[in-house]
């Protein structure tokens, strides 16, 4: 199930996070990522069934996992094991200057003793990319996704009597891309539709859109430096009652940073700037603040990937008299394979979120470590692990909480 993604497309994936809710974008989910290494000798890898001119891979993961803390409360925890099934289905097809893609996922959750948790989850996405010529391409990506939120989240829901808090998000961005012999540049436009399932949340509904401008200069074959503008408009969907704070927003920016991709021993993008939190409400103060965004992937030798993820930026935020919320995340990781059929990988997390107009401030550790086995092509064992600590300002926000689990991976 994990694929060999490059660092610079891991950066335009944090591009577009960068304007959602962090909650929303799972950015609190301690799972491992996708792996970047590039091991010649990999034995967990697909053979995608052909379907015509196009290829099919089925697959999916089912994991029996021990949670310390499921409510991720400061008294007062509670545990339990829980089972989750994640099936999914990809379809790819390539002819000429066009790439299809089509991907549909599950996420089934059953828990022992607090079956209040149980929840279903999915998502559909499909991509359409035209290469019309060696210098340009033009990108369409939609998709459709029902998400269970982490009950760890920052302002996330932790009432045992109220299951986990669910929603419905719908996403589409179209890009533009032209790299010339030494000038290029890059626009992008996204739009997302956020809609939670319970009339208890219906505060947090809302809309967003995002546009990104980007001019880049060749210094070198692998290298490129780059100067952006973006923007966003957050728009919620409730109307403020008398007295509430109208929380609709604007906020743009730039940054100037690196681009290395397609890279060698180092691949990925960084760039760092500044953002002015533009606010609808003259009650709340407008903000300029740093900018950054980091995903770069250092791969010493063949079998082995070091990782560096990073955010800096402002988020929505559904607190009660909070003026805005800004969140800065990092993930520093490592990924070695140990033998043709056994991958480590060990990651360290750090989260810091600020909320203005009060003196609250959040501050999240993690550790993650995973093993996986590959019995063959097709199927692979692996034992994972998880351990966050949340340190508050607001004593009721702190907990500790250790995930456990074993999973069967299988594709084809």
């Amino acid at each position: 199930m994990h694929r060999t993604v490059s660092g610079g497309a891991a950066a335009v994936l944090m591009l577009g996070l960068g304007a959602l809710p962090l909650s929303v974008a799972r950015a609190q989910d301690l799972q491992s990522p996708t792996t970047a290494l590039d091991a010649p000798e990999a034995l967990f890898v697909p053979t995608p069934l052909t379907l015509g001119s196009a290829t099919v891979e089925i697959g999916g993961a089912a994991r029996l996992e021990y949670d310390s803390n499921i409510y991720a409360q400061a008294f007062g925890e509670k545990d339990d094991f829980r089972l989750l099934f994640r099936p999914y289905a990809e379809l790819n097809r390539k002819g000429g200057a066009v790439a299809i893609n089509a991907r549909a996922e599950g996420d089934f959750r059953k828990y022992f003793r607090y079956d209040s948790e149980d929840a279903i989850g999915g998502k559909v996405t499909a991509g359409l990319n035209w290469t019309p010529s060696a210098s340009d391409r033009l990108g369409a990506a939609a998709s459709w996704q029902h998400i269970i939120e982490d009950r760890g989240e920052p302002e996330g829901n932790t009432l045992p009597s109220i299951g986990p808090r669910e929603l419905n998000a719908l996403d589409g961005d179209i890009s533009y891309i032209h790299q010339g012999a030494h000038i290029g540049f890059m626009l992008r436009a996204s739009a997302s539709h956020f809609r939670y399932s319970k009339a208890i949340d219906a505060n947090r509904d809302l809309d967003n859109v995002g546009a990104l401008a980007r001019v880049m200069l060749r210094v070198s074959p692998l290298m490129n430096g780059f100067v952006e503008g973006f923007a966003s408009r957050r728009d919620f969907r409730q109307t403020p009652q008398a007295g509430e704070l109208n929380r609709d927003s604007r906020t743009y920016g730039g940054r100037a940073g690196i681009a290395i991709d397609p890279g060698g021993t180092l691949r990925g993008e960084a760039a760092v700037g500044v953002y002015r939190f533009d606010p609808r409400d003259s009650r709340i103060a407008p903000r300029t603040r740093m900018s950054a965004e980091i995903g770069l992937t250092y791969a010493p030798r063949p079998r082995t990937a070091i990782t560096l993820d990073g955010f800096v930026g402002n988020v929505a935020t559904y607190r009660a008299g909070v003026q805005s919320r800004e969140d800065m995340r990092f993930r520093l990781g490592v990924q070695q394979e140990i033998r043709h059929n056994l991958r480590g990988e060990l990651g360290l997390v750090y989260r810091r979120s600020k909320y203005f107009g009060t003196s609250l401030t959040e501050k999240i550790y993690g550790i993650t470590g995973e093993l996986e086995y590959a019995l063959n092509r097709r199927v692979a064992l692996a034992a994972n692990a998880r351990w966050s600590k949340r340190d508050s300002t607001g004593a009721l926000d702190d907990y500790d909480r250790t995930r456990v689990g074993l999973e069967l991976r299988v594709h084809y």
